[in-house]
């Protein structure tokens, strides 16, 4: 469809639209929960490989038939519509029947991080009134320590080796030392293979697209992380939007699930596309691997990961055939065009017809809203905006819609926005606004502006975190809670932290410090600053580099300048 510039407001003009055929704009979206979803679009499609985990292939129809078994297993302990289980685990066939077998009967699966402390666990199963927990033998530990406290019912425990094959499990054993750990004598701790062995069909399916599906954490270790609960039609509204304007999945294609399934692009992305199609997934342990170390096992054709670990892959500059690469997708962070070009001609090199496809979301609105596609592509973007979506830049001031070009807060207007942060209606109203349109608008906290041919482009953020991936875990560190622990050092007067870009953890956290007047400069000052935050900042918190500086860049307007900061942090 071609649309001409007729005011220069994005909003109006929706000039992305010209890379979308009519029928693609015209299409309504589904009107379902996940699991009907993916069920109808799979009934002729059951004897296909669904999931290969570590060894173990699960068909469709094995998939299903354990996700409903599971369902009435639940509704036999007294789960119901509504009914908020929380889920501590990480990426396994378990995982997945438990947040499909949920959905069936229209309970919600709370997506929440193993590596939380007992304080945030505590907080995330009060707030929603969780009395049953889904958790690994790992995190066990961290249950029975908070569950008289939190009055939880059942802890039902799964290990990570339950689905692998005997012979990826001795391997795990024997190169990896992992052993299976004793259930605690507690009559509230039950072992998934005993909770699961009286099992029983569920019968019914709950058919209601507006429910809530899923929560997920938006990060934070000191009160920052908020619970955003998406609805079964947000869900579908990313993956069905993603779907529609990439025009190459394939029933015959596999999928790589490398990231976290209680992250919101887990489930939304790399969860629900390949599954709507009829992919095989291949579900791993997140982050356990480089994407040299199990492209050469698997060739898969879709696999999402971070800009560090495809710049890794590019340095790596191994001779690979990546000829069958469909989609090589990233996001999650600033992607600098010479970072991209490197990695884009070494795709091209050899042999993918394919592009790095550069995305841009927030968990607030299902984890994506914009991809670059193969046909709709420029450097320096974070792509297009979903047929469905409405993305404009807006001035922080004034909140008035900005014309092409004007860097602004960027918001979201799109079927996948958040019903709400749990019991959080205030943070709720702050992200989520009317504005003069009449319509709800979400605010991204990020700065950026959107070009004529509809790309958008993000160039900092209003909103100040990190992210840090390591040993499985992904979660957003705030620069708050690292300043806010700095400060008390008698040395610092003053601090702000910044991220860098890191390779083997995606970020690390550089702070800038002014000191205390009646400090001086010696050469130990940074040694002790380290200790300090090894004694005070958990790991992934505690800055790489200390920059000592007279007083901080500023903004026009009298604010710290974060983008020079970040920009220097990278260059000292």
């Amino acid at each position: 469809m071609e649309t001409n510039k007729i005011t220069g407001y994005p909003s109006i003009d929706k000039p992305w639209l010209k890379y979308y055929s009519q029928e693609m704009i015209d299409t309504p979206l589904p009107e379902c929960t996940m699991y009907e979803h993916v069920f109808h679009n799979n009934q002729d499609n059951l004897d296909r490989i669904a999931l290969i985990y570590y060894g173990t292939k699960i068909s469709y129809r094995k998939m299903f038939q354990t996700i409903s078994y599971l369902a009435g297993t639940l509704e036999d302990i007294g789960i119901q519509k509504g009914d908020i289980v929380t889920v501590c685990m990480i990426n396994s066939p378990e995982t997945i029947y438990l947040i499909f077998a949920l959905n069936k009967i229209g309970a919600v699966a709370n997506m929440v991080y193993g590596s939380s402390t007992c304080e945030e666990m505590k907080k995330y199963i009060l707030d929603t009134k969780s009395k049953v927990v889904f958790t690994l033998d790992l995190f066990q530990d961290k249950f029975r320590e908070i569950a008289d406290e939190v009055q939880l019912e059942k802890i039902i425990i799964a290990g990570s080796m339950d689905s692998m094959s005997f012979t990826n499990r001795i391997g795990a054993r024997l190169l990896n030392g992992v052993k299976p750990m004793p259930v605690p004598e507690d009559s509230r701790f039950i072992t998934w293979k005993k909770f699961f062995q009286n099992r029983r069909e569920s019968k019914k399916t709950c058919h209601d697209a507006d429910a809530p599906a899923v929560i997920t954490y938006t990060g934070g270790t000191t009160g920052g992380s908020k619970g955003a609960m998406l609805s079964n039609k947000a869900i579908i509204a990313v993956a069905q939007q993603y779907i529609m304007g990439e025009q190459k999945l394939r029933r015959e294609s596999t999928w790589m699930q490398v990231l976290p399934l209680f992250i919101a692009y887990g489930v939304t992305c790399s969860l629900m596309i390949p599954l709507i199609v009829g992919m095989t997934l291949i579900v791993r342990i997140p982050m356990a691997e480089s994407i040299v170390d199990f492209y050469k096992k698997f060739k898969p054709n879709h696999i999402m990961y971070g800009p560090a670990y495809w710049e890794a892959f590019a340095d790596a500059n191994e001779d690979l055939d990546l000829s069958n690469l469909i989609a090589p997708i990233t996001g999650g962070d600033m992607l600098h065009t010479a970072t991209e070009t490197k990695i884009n001609d070494y795709l091209k090199k050899h042999g993918s017809s394919y592009p790095l496809m550069n995305g841009y979301g927030m968990t607030e609105v299902g984890a994506a809203v914009s991809v670059n596609y193969k046909y709709a592509h420029e450097y320096d973007s974070v792509g297009i905006p979903f047929v469905k979506n409405v993305i404009s830049a807006f001035d922080t001031e004034t909140g008035q819609e900005l014309p092409y070009g004007e860097r602004g807060e960027i918001c979201i207007q799109t079927p996948s926005m958040m019903l709400g942060y749990v019991n959080n209606p205030e943070e709720t109203n702050h992200i989520i606004r009317k504005h003069e349109d009449g319509k709800l608008w979400v605010h991204s906290g990020d700065l950026g502006y959107i070009t004529e041919n509809g790309f958008i482009h993000i160039s900092g953020r209003l909103k100040r975190y990190m992210m840090y991936i390591a040993n499985g875990l992904h979660k957003k560190i705030f620069s708050l809670d690292i300043e806010k622990v700095l400060l008390e050092h008698p040395y610092v007067d003053n601090c702000a932290v910044v991220p860098i870009a890191d390779k083997e953890t995606f970020q690390k956290p550089v702070a800038f410090i002014i000191l205390n007047k009646t400090c001086s400069r010696d050469e130990n000052l940074e040694i002790k600053l380290k200790a300090f935050a090894e004694e005070n900042l958990q790991e992934g918190y505690r800055p790489v580099k200390y920059i000592f500086m007279d007083k901080f860049p500023l903004t026009k307007v009298g604010k710290v300048d974060y983008l020079k900061l970040e920009r220097d942090a990278t260059e000292k």
